[in-house]
């Protein structure tokens, strides 16, 4: 598990002496990387009796909800309908027990054109839908967000330009993998470690648990490093994988020798490092990521394309961003929508000018 302890850097969070530094405690909590440490720590530091509370309700809530998840997964293949466990939940096969990688709800991908088949089937069982978002639904223990493709590009079509895995492709190299002592459907090593990095980036890498998982699967023994490149490259989701290199080479994570020698023949130039690194570091208040993602298009135009979507999506898609506003007033969302946009900006520039002030300040 060195790959865990290398990657837990990428937020500062490693051991000086046989205490914990300042401050690292509240972010380990903040990360959820409590059940991780407990799971890691060694005998010469002590480690909270909160963490070990942690530890063992993330293990419990994770297995329970994995084991309801299965059953509906099971009724729903006597059905005719086969579902691929996308990561994370499908990454918990990589950590030492059930207890060290919280997760929020499980993302599953349909065939396409079956989501609202799926939907059907599962509100049968007891599932419930979630108000203007009929690809979410709840069970007793775990919500699901059903997918037709890997990234949601039915609400802004113009992602498929920024990356796009084939469904046939994916579905033709699905493959069993077994969590928690469950069989699910996988996804392909190489297409797991492209979503997880495009998902990453999308989010400003918000969780650092998204980067341990990349770290981990880097060395799964079943992922071919010359696949992944050529999947990588054809699918045009290289960039958002180069950019978690990046991050786990400043780290100092061991990459597969066939990653590290296209990482150092394609690795990002030093402006795109510095502003990897600050959009780390600034991962709890901005939404650079998301940028970045819609700039790995490789036109212009598309660039252009895509973030005018983003910024200004269909009226079903802003009605679920203001899930308040009636639908009769839908025109009002894209008035709601500018002022969303104008604070966010005001949030991003307060987010990165005190850094450079503040230097400026110290150098007098």
């Amino acid at each position: 598990m060195r790959q865990v302890e290398q990657a837990l850097e990428m937020a500062r969070l490693g051991v000086v002496g046989g205490a914990w530094p300042v401050g690292v405690e509240e972010a380990i909590v903040t990360e959820g990387l409590e059940g991780l440490f407990v799971a890691r720590a060694g005998g010469d530091r002590p480690v909270p009796a909160a963490w070990y509370r942690a530890h063992a309700s993330t293990a419990t809530t994770t297995t329970v909800a994995l084991q309801e998840l299965a059953e509906a997964l099971r009724i729903l293949e006597q059905q005719g309908h086969d579902l691929v466990l996308l990561p994370g939940a499908a990454l918990l096969r990589f950590y030492p027990d059930a207890g060290c990688r919280p997760m929020d709800d499980v993302d599953l991908l349909c065939p396409e054109g079956r989501t609202a088949d799926v939907t059907d089937a599962l509100t049968e069982l007891g599932w419930t839908t979630t108000p203007r978002y009929p690809d979410l639904l709840n069970g007793r223990h775990v919500g699901i967000d059903l997918h037709d493709d890997l990234f949601h590009c039915q609400r802004i079509a113009a992602r498929r330009r920024a990356g796009w895995l084939d469904p046939e492709q994916i579905w033709a190299h699905r493959r069993r993998v077994q969590v928690e002592g469950l069989q699910f459907w996988g996804l392909s090593a190489e297409d797991e470690v492209l979503y997880t990095a495009a998902h990453a980036l999308r989010h400003s890498y918000r969780r650092v648990t998204w980067l341990v998982d990349l770290a981990l699967q880097l060395g799964d023994r079943t992922l071919d490093g010359g696949r992944l490149r050529y999947r990588a490259e054809a699918s045009g989701l290289n960039l958002p994988l180069l950019y978690g290199l990046t991050l786990l080479h400043a780290a100092r994570v061991d990459l597969p020798a066939s990653v590290r020698d296209w990482y150092a023949e394609c690795a990002p130039g030093r402006t795109s490092r510095r502003v990897l690194q600050w959009v780390l570091g600034s991962r709890h208040s901005t939404c650079v990521g998301e940028v970045l993602w819609n700039w790995t298009c490789p036109h212009r135009g598309d660039r252009l394309r895509l973030m005018r979507e983003f910024m200004f999506p269909r009226t079903d898609v802003l009605l679920q961003v203001f899930p308040r506003v009636p639908r009769r007033l839908a025109p009002l969302t894209y008035g709601l929508r500018c002022g969303q946009l104008l604070l966010r900006l005001a949030q991003e520039l307060a987010t990165t000018i005190p850094g450079p002030l503040s230097r400026r300040m110290r150098r007098g």
